[in-house]
């Protein structure tokens, strides 16, 4: 099953990331709904959906999705810091607070937790706490994004990266070209 997930669902999840980061939340949300159909078991597709109805301002429907994804898995920290933002959309920081903070001790490096919980205390009046959590949250993300190149540099890029990466040929011959133009033009 691990393996079934690796191949096909992290391809799904890939499939809907992409569709969602240039705005194509209709495409996302078939996506992740195929990624629920074929993993109902798994808490991703079904936070993901949620995400989308999140987006779209239909929070009722995003927070029962969340609660399906936490049905699968819950202590699923990005499901619970979804929660804590549907709380927080509606006016209720101290209820929001409550979800990052169960978040946190699922995963206490999950920088959208620490990130959103700053946002919340900010909102309360308690900069320092603000500061704290946010900071934190740019610590955990650049920490990240390092230990995701090292692991490209290694060859041991995620699934997900590995494919975008796959057409390495192409790579070769764009720094090639790369590297014509900048003689070309410096020899001149």
């Amino acid at each position: 099953m691990v393996a079934e997930w690796e191949d096909t669902g992290e391809a799904l999840l890939l499939r809907g990331q992409k569709a969602w980061d240039v705005g194509n939340l209709p495409d996302a949300e078939t996506a992740f709904r195929r990624l629920v159909e074929e993993f109902p078991d798994r808490p991703e597709g079904y936070n993901k959906i949620g995400v989308v109805f999140a987006e779209t301002g239909h929070l009722a429907e995003a927070q029962q999705y969340f609660l399906r994804a936490l049905a699968q898995d819950r202590h699923y920290a990005p499901a619970l810091t979804n929660l804590g933002n549907i709380h927080l959309e509606r006016g209720d920081a101290q209820q929001a607070i409550q979800h990052y903070l169960l978040a946190l001790q699922s995963d206490p490096e999950y920088p959208p937790a620490h990130r959103n919980l700053g946002v919340a205390y900010r909102r309360m009046g308690k900069y320092s706490a603000y500061v704290s959590h946010y900071k934190r949250s740019q610590r955990l993300d650049n920490r990240r994004a390092r230990d995701e190149l090292r692991r490209q540099h290694r060859g041991q890029a995620s699934a997900p990266v590995r494919r975008l990466l796959a057409p390495s040929y192409l790579w070769m011959i764009l720094a090639v070209v790369g590297i014509v133009i900048i003689l070309s033009v410096v020899h001149r």
